[in-house]
């Protein structure tokens, strides 16, 4: 009996081991913001200019280096007012000319006219995998793929 009693424990104790290490991993007292105010908060201000020429905003000096979190270019915005923010469609291309991915999105910017500012946004590349075909590529890398991209500026919002 002492020995059924004793197996019974030894099969047991890992159960309550773990039921008291048990930890809570919910976070409390969280609100949801309600949808109005997350896209108006997202959404620049000012006048919206549809389908800018090239002589009114210009996209350049682009780079996405290995590792990257981060995508970088300059933007030169030569209209009246000052740009305030610009709606972008980005298409990332192979070496071959093949779409690797397309993405349309938003960059808060305060570009006066005639200027040029350095702007920067998160990096579609999750897995740092990828790097632009004119940046520096570590010469130890084993595994890297090249890209180029295409920038049209959809929109750009004046003040």
């Amino acid at each position: 009996m002492k020995s059924l009693v004793l197996a019974l424990g030894i099969l047991l104790l890992p159960c309550l081991a773990s039921y008291s290490s048990a930890q809570r991993t919910t976070r409390g007292n969280l609100r949801a913001v309600p949808e109005s105010t997350a896209a108006a908060a997202a959404a620049p201000t000012g006048e919206a200019i549809v389908s800018p020429g090239t002589e009114t905003f210009k996209i350049t000096g682009y780079d996405k280096p290995l590792r990257s979190r981060r995508e970088t270019f300059f933007a030169t915005y030569n209209g009246q007012g000052e740009a305030v923010g610009i709606a972008l469609t980005i298409t990332y291309l192979d070496e071959d000319g093949r779409q690797l991915h397309r993405r349309s999105v938003s960059v808060p910017c305060e570009v006066p006219s005639g200027e040029t500012r350095n702007l920067s946004m998160p990096s579609w590349d999750t897995q740092q995998s990828f790097y632009f075909v004119r940046s520096s590529v570590p010469v130890r890398v084993a595994q890297a793929t090249p890209y180029d991209v295409k920038i049209s500026v959809d929109t750009v919002y004046v003040k």
